[in-house]
């Protein structure tokens, strides 16, 4: 490993504290619970490092970005799941012949198959972040193959990342994998995610935010609902999030046939600032009952119940491992078995009748994740792991003396003015301040990518791939 500072005329000056590559098989910008985890990576690691993010390319999202100090560097891809997996696979591999990383971050086992297919040529440090899965209707065979490669990806890695303590027990009972497992987790931005006033908003007895596509853990909301109608009968309910044309179809004819057509509103995907609001909307939030996704691991995700948490409204959550650490086996939020809508309606219906109660358990769950689970203290620990992964030499005179311009890079952005960043060694002159300068605040952080570094991209990440034709998916299963 080593650190270099790289003084370029004409560019900004800063210490590169290591060279990373973040590889996720998912989208970012993205409202998907997916994207708000990438976003605290990639805010965790902005001040102090420098990164690559290869991620999928949907939508009318770029190609290549300047983001920070990072690059985001998308990949369009098309057709059947495993025909998007192998273009990014294929992408993943040109980006390591086109450069070198001290640290490689991944996220799921597509990625860490093909770095272990390049182990022998690669002088990284490995993290792996097992957080995505498969889409919920992946064959048997594809399952198998997934978990056989969640496996290889945790015996290559040099340290394991987890949000739970159930998943950090798992791994820590394997001899082979205990010393690399760090629990890490998951946080909310407590700045955004606050309760809202809303006065002058119709209430909802019910706010669920999710990614519907799980047929039979809506079935079974939705047979509590039913339930639940019977002594409510003016119920009100809002679904906020993605819904695919196919799936909604059948959603639609779900309710009609609960005959809860006229209690149910859709809000769709909303921007994540838009959340807060409508989660302060409702008198109760529903986690729904997915269970963990497959893996070597159990995949466990509890972004939503954070949310909520964070607004300070009552939840109702199934009893799964993550849920009941999260929520103090039941203290913040009233649990239900997930197989179980009768119990399910029960548990909504408690919450509904004791208000009191209600807003007891939500100010104490309120005040909790802001002591335990926010994004300041999840980037914190990345910030520490990151930093202890690439700690052998810190200050200005091993910076010099480490320097290895063999492996340097060559910034390819160039800045309005003079600057120097939170990790330089500082300039020895005043540096022009962009107001004297003349420039806008706006101005300040404008990145021009001349068309050089477009064709060294283009070749090392694109090369081969039809973008007229490449078809994109902006409900890919990966979200």
């Amino acid at each position: 490993m080593e650190f270099y500072h790289e003084p370029i005329v004409g560019t900004m000056n800063f210490m590169r504290l290591g060279h990373i590559l973040i590889l996720s098989f998912s989208s970012y910008p993205s409202p998907s619970r997916q994207g708000r985890l990438l976003g605290n990576l990639i805010s965790a690691l902005s001040p102090r490092f420098e990164a690559d993010i290869l991620t999928i390319r949907e939508s009318e999202l770029g190609y290549i970005e300047k983001f920070r100090k990072h690059r985001l560097l998308r990949v369009p891809v098309g057709g059947t799941y495993m025909q998007k997996v192998e273009s990014f696979q294929r992408a993943i591999s040109r980006q390591l012949d086109g450069d070198e990383y001290d640290i490689i971050h991944f996220r799921s086992p597509w990625e860490g198959h093909i770095l272990a297919q390049n182990r022998q040529t690669l002088d990284a440090k490995f993290i792996y972040e097992p957080s995505l899965t498969l889409p919920l209707d992946s064959p048997e065979d594809l399952q198998k193959t997934f978990i056989k490669y969640d496996r290889l990806a945790m015996d290559m890695a040099d340290l394991i990342l987890v949000p739970s303590r159930h998943q950090e027990q798992l791994l820590k009972a394997d001899p082979v994998l205990a010393a690399k497992v760090h629990r890490v987790p998951a946080g909310v931005d407590v700045n955004l995610f606050d309760f809202e006033h809303t006065t002058g908003l119709a209430p909802l007895d019910l706010i669920w935010v999710d990614n519907f596509n799980d047929w039979a853990s809506t079935q079974i909301v939705f047979d509590g609902l039913a339930r639940l109608k019977e002594s409510r009968n003016q119920l009100s309910v809002g679904l906020v999030g993605p819904i695919t044309a196919a799936f909604a179809n059948d959603l639609v004819g779900l309710i009609a046939r609960h005959g809860l057509a006229e209690n149910v509103k859709f809000f769709g995907v909303q921007e994540e600032e838009d959340l807060p609001l409508l989660i302060s909307r409702g008198r109760v939030a529903l986690v729904g009952p997915r269970g963990p996704g497959p893996g070597a691991v159990p995949r466990e995700d509890c972004l939503n119940l954070l949310e909520y948490m964070a607004c300070r409204t009552p939840v109702v959550a199934p009893r799964l491992p993550y849920v009941t650490e999260v929520t103090s086996d039941g203290e913040l939020a009233r649990l239900y078995a997930p197989e179980s809508a009768v119990e399910l309606s029960r548990a909504l219906l408690y919450v509904l009748n004791n208000p009191e109660k209600a807003v007891d358990m939500a100010e104490f769950a309120y005040e909790t994740v802001r002591e335990e689970y926010t994004a300041a203290q999840t980037r914190r620990r990345l910030v520490d792991i990151y930093a202890e992964m690439l700690a052998p030499l810190i200050s200005e005179d091993a910076v010099v003396a480490g320097a290895r311009p063999g492996r340097r890079r060559d910034s390819s952005i160039s800045w309005q003015g003079q600057r120097t960043s939170s990790t330089g060694v500082g300039s020895p002159v005043p540096v022009n301040s962009p107001i004297d300068d003349g420039f806008h605040a706006g101005d300040m952080d404008t990145a021009n990518l001349n068309f050089e570094d477009l064709r060294f991209e283009a070749s090392g990440v694109l090369l081969g791939t039809s973008i007229e034709d490449e078809p994109t998916n902006p409900s890919h299963p990966a979200n």
